[in-house]
């Protein structure tokens, strides 16, 4: 049967084959239910997948029992713009492989190392009311085709784990590992790195054989429990920091605001001067936990809004072969939505145009005052990471 695209394109062929007036008649009165069943079937072509809520992963994320094939196959691509309806509740979100939204905003994400697709505010996690609801229905539909395609293509950066896709580096690049030296950092005290313990990403190793070589004293963990510790196969310098109890745990999901993060930050801030230097503050990748809290310790000292970026920035070239000079666009993605928006919490502005200009020793001692660290502590703080180690 013809299906013709408009009422106008229907109408013409009937009077073209000179149908009875009658018939004409009654046909036209038949044309508002042929356009509600094609309406109907165009509705049907929109991308749709209906499945569970399957359980919560250790971030706060809604894991769905179905995975990105399941996704494709339904019709969808990464970068779109889709609805995730829950209990009723509808939420508009980008369907992205990584976590390319600022802190706080919904995001859809089939990330290469997840069993499933899920589904969660950046390194917030869901609301309360979006908890505790295993198996309930959840109902995935389209919004807009390729929406943020743009944002897909640019962060959707993938590395190795092995060595040997990095020729020209140094096994210390290969770890992420190098030295903190914003502001008035002392030379050799602050070191910044990927896990000297979880060899998850195959660097523990060439970690640990950096913090040797520096002589590492003491380590703040943002990425690990006690549990954890326990089970991983450290390589022989990291385990005798561990053992000798020279590692500071402080496990924080990478939201600078959320109240767990600030309470256990401080803690671990207030203690490190206790420490003996030199130091090292690393998560997993050492990429944004421990990108945000070496840019509050580097500001803290003095380091310039230029500093910070620049130091945050090597750890992409570590990873991923991207420098500003080659890839400018690109960088200045990264830094406005990771960086800047932690920057702009610890500094209290608004306002990401402010950040080139603020007073970062005078902001951040702001903050650090204001999540319970006082003066004494904070001089501390500052004393042990801007005078050189004997």
């Amino acid at each position: 049967m013809t299906r013709f695209k408009s009422k106008q394109l229907y109408l013409s062929a009937l009077l073209q084959n000179g149908w009875r007036p009658v018939l004409f008649l009654f046909l036209v009165s038949l044309l508002p239910l042929v356009t509600s069943c094609s309406d109907d079937d165009d509705k049907g072509n929109i991308p749709m997948l209906k499945g569970k809520i399957s359980s919560y992963n250790e971030f706060g994320a809604a894991m769905l029992d179905f995975t990105e094939a399941d996704m494709t196959k339904a019709g969808f691509t990464l970068g779109d713009v889709i609805s995730i309806t829950v209990d009723g509740k509808e939420i508009v979100m980008p369907y992205y492989d990584g976590y390319y939204t600022r802190n706080g905003e919904y995001l859809c994400v089939a990330y290469p190392t997840y069993p499933s697709v899920c589904f969660t505010a950046n390194n917030v996690g869901l609301p309360k009311e979006l908890t505790g609801l295993e198996g309930h229905d959840v109902v995935v539909k389209m919004k807009e085709k390729g929406g943020r395609l743009d944002v897909q293509t640019a962060l959707s950066m993938k590395y190795t784990n092995d060595r040997n896709d990095y020729p020209t580096y140094s096994d210390a690049e290969f770890a992420n590992a190098r030295a903190a030296s914003g502001g008035n950092i002392a030379s050799g005290v602050l070191h910044r790195s990927s896990s000297p313990f979880s060899n998850d990403i195959n660097r523990a190793n060439y970690v640990s054989e950096y913090l040797e070589s520096e002589k590492v004293k003491t380590v703040l963990n943002l990425a690990d429990t006690e549990e954890k510790m326990l089970i991983y196969d450290m390589p022989p310098y990291s385990r005798s920091l561990w053992v000798g109890g020279n590692v500071i745990l402080c496990p924080l999901k990478a939201d600078p605001t959320a109240d767990d993060y600030n309470n256990r930050l401080i803690e671990a801030l207030k203690e490190l001067p206790s420490r003996p230097a030199p130091y090292v503050v690393h998560c997993m990748e050492g990429k944004d936990r421990t990108g945000y809290v070496c840019a509050l310790l580097e500001g803290l000292c003095g380091a310039t809004y230029e500093e910070i970026v620049a130091d945050y920035l090597i750890t992409y070239n570590n990873y991923y072969h991207i420098t500003p000079a080659k890839d400018s666009d690109l960088c200045n993605t990264l830094v406005s939505l990771r960086l800047n928006t932690c920057l702009m919490y610890y500094a209290g502005v608004n306002d990401e145009s402010q950040l080139p200009n603020i007073d970062y020793a005078k902001a951040f001692s702001t903050y650090l005052l204001s999540h319970g660290m006082s003066q004494q502590q904070i001089n501390a703080l500052i004393q042990v990471l801007t005078i050189a180690n004997p």
